[in-house]
């Protein structure tokens, strides 16, 4: 009799050390983007209709801290992943070339990541700064006011003239809600409020979570890196 009672007293003892082990503590809760939100990116690297392929990969990176409730949830320079949907070079027989994206995800550094989809709300050249000029900011898609003897544009819609900077927008800090109105922001600078292609001559934009489209009926569709964009979260 003395046999059972011993292997009940170590059950009990087991049982109670597994009852006393304290859980897993639970992993915070991931950080929801509200639909709607505006978030301005820029993209890393050019993309051209002549080169890419549908499933290529692309990358973007946010220009802004983006804040809700006051604090930082998205830091700039965050990662936003996607991946080309279609490609249409411009040649004689089709004139017609078209660019299309989607966005997949977001990678935040040291904070994981968010699935996101996004429809382009408004696209525009890269912002460049003419340092023949004392480092003023040309306007958007227009070619700097003084350029070096013999430079030519690319002849690709979408891409800019000439190298340059672009200015910092680290001071710029919006809150995660819902975009305001277009207003006045630096010489240049995608305004949160724009829609649609601007300052890029014979372009369109249409625009939706599983494909952007970007399409010229005149010239090969281009991006450079550094194309401003405002990815409107759906």
């Amino acid at each position: 009799m003395k046999l059972p009672v011993f292997f009940l007293t170590i059950i009990g003892l087991a049982a109670g050390c597994f009852a006393q082990t304290p859980a897993a503590p639970a992993q915070p809760g991931a950080a929801k983007i509200l639909p709607g939100t505006v978030i301005p990116a820029e993209l890393s690297r050019s993309l051209d209709a002549k080169k890419a392929k549908p499933g290529d990969k692309i990358e973007a990176k946010t220009t802004m801290d983006m804040l809700s409730q006051g604090k930082i949830v998205i830091p700039r320079n965050s990662k936003i992943e996607g991946h080309v949907t279609s490609a249409k070079p411009h040649t004689k027989e089709s004139p017609e070339s078209e660019l299309g994206i989607a966005f997949d995800r977001i990678r935040m550094k040291n904070a994981g990541e968010l699935p996101m989809q996004a429809a382009i709300q408004a696209i525009a050249p890269p912002v460049r700064i003419d340092n023949a000029a004392a480092a003023t900011a040309a306007p958007v898609g227009s070619a700097p006011t003084t350029q070096q003897s013999g430079s030519t544009g690319s002849g690709n819609m979408g891409s800019a003239n000439s190298a340059g900077t672009a200015p910092s927008s680290a001071g710029q800090v919006p809150s995660m809600g819902a975009p305001d109105a277009a207003s006045a922001g630096p010489s240049g600078v995608l305004p949160p409020g724009a829609k649609g292609a601007v300052d890029m001559k014979g372009a369109t934009l249409n625009s939706a979570k599983e494909a952007n489209v970007i399409a010229s009926s005149s010239q090969n569709v281009h991006l450079d890196g550094g194309t401003q964009m405002m990815l409107r979260v759906e």
